[in-house]
């Protein structure tokens, strides 16, 4: 039987990950600070803070995981893309999957991001866009998926890294970008964003969950976009969330400047999960909305 253990199981990803990972037939451990998290059955928790290389060895040890989902990183809005705890966490995982090697691992996936490709108008095709960050989160990210290959080659277990677009749904936290319009809009107060025209993949965060356990237990080794192929517009998201919230008139389209290197077109090309994963998005974009704003 397959022993998985997932890391960041707490995070938003991480939660809906642990819940279609125990519809699985496997042994899964996940690990935080607090030994607690979203319940799902079947899950043994264990406690230790990754980013101490002390509390790695013997928890890696003690579970001697086969397989392993890594999604535990910085990820607070408005702070990590530049925050010095990139590196910390770029760090402690290039320990975790030494130690994941030294131990029997067999298979470890990562949560890696967009945000390490380069910006450019067309959809980001895993094996031949350019990976070239911009801010200090794509930079580690590319790095750390540098590094696994690195320990994978040397202890012998396959690697896989899940390039995750823009997810959204049920647990999304506060400060990004739909919660903050939907706290805004039923507050009365004033809807202030850009111009809105940057096109962006948006996936729900179910279906990334999905696929992201698909490619863990899959034979499949490289990167692969976490997305849906769908080109869809912050205009339109905004439009949508106002007009659904009663409130159409509230948004202020360019009312704030774009960030600095802000892509026009953020989008995953995804015909190499297609081909090789066999899989497709279920949820649409307004069908994901609905959810949100419902609660589901």
């Amino acid at each position: 039987m397959k022993r998985v253990l997932v890391t960041g199981p707490s995070g938003f990803i991480g939660a809906h990950c642990l819940r279609r990972l125990a519809m699985e037939d496997c042994e899964i451990h996940a690990v935080n600070r607090g030994r607690s998290g979203a319940a799902a059955a079947g899950v043994t928790w264990h406690a230790a803070d990754l980013r101490e290389a002390a509390q790695v060895v013997p928890l890696i040890a003690k579970i001697r995981p086969t397989h392993l989902l890594h999604g535990a990183w910085i990820a607070t809005p408005r702070l990590y893309r530049q925050s010095p705890e990139n590196i910390a966490w770029l760090q402690s995982t290039i320990f975790l999957a030494g130690a994941f090697g030294a131990h029997g691992g067999v298979r470890f996936v990562g949560i890696g991001s967009s945000a390490e490709y380069d910006p450019d108008d067309r959809p980001c095709i895993e094996d031949e866009t350019p990976i070239r960050p911009a801010t200090v989160y794509g930079k580690c990210k590319a790095a750390c998926w540098l590094a696994v290959q690195a320990a994978a080659q040397q202890h012998g277990f396959a690697a896989a890294w899940g390039r995750l677009f823009l997810p959204y749904g049920p647990g999304d936290p506060a400060g990004r970008l739909i919660p903050s319009l939907l706290a805004a809009l039923r507050a009365g107060k004033p809807v202030q964003t850009t111009h809105g025209r940057q096109q962006r993949d948006f996936i729900y965060a179910p279906d990334a969950a999905d696929l992201l356990i698909r490619l863990l237990l899959s034979q499949e080794t490289g990167a692969f976009n976490i997305g849906t192929g769908r080109a869809t517009t912050i205009r339109s998201v905004v439009e949508y969330l106002a007009a659904r919230c009663g409130r159409p008139d509230s948004p202020q389209f360019g009312a704030m400047p774009l960030a600095p290197g802000e892509p026009a077109v953020l989008v995953a090309d995804m015909s190499k999960v297609r081909d090789r994963l066999s899989w497709a998005p279920e949820t649409e974009i307004h069908q994901g909305l609905d959810r949100v704003l419902s609660g589901a």
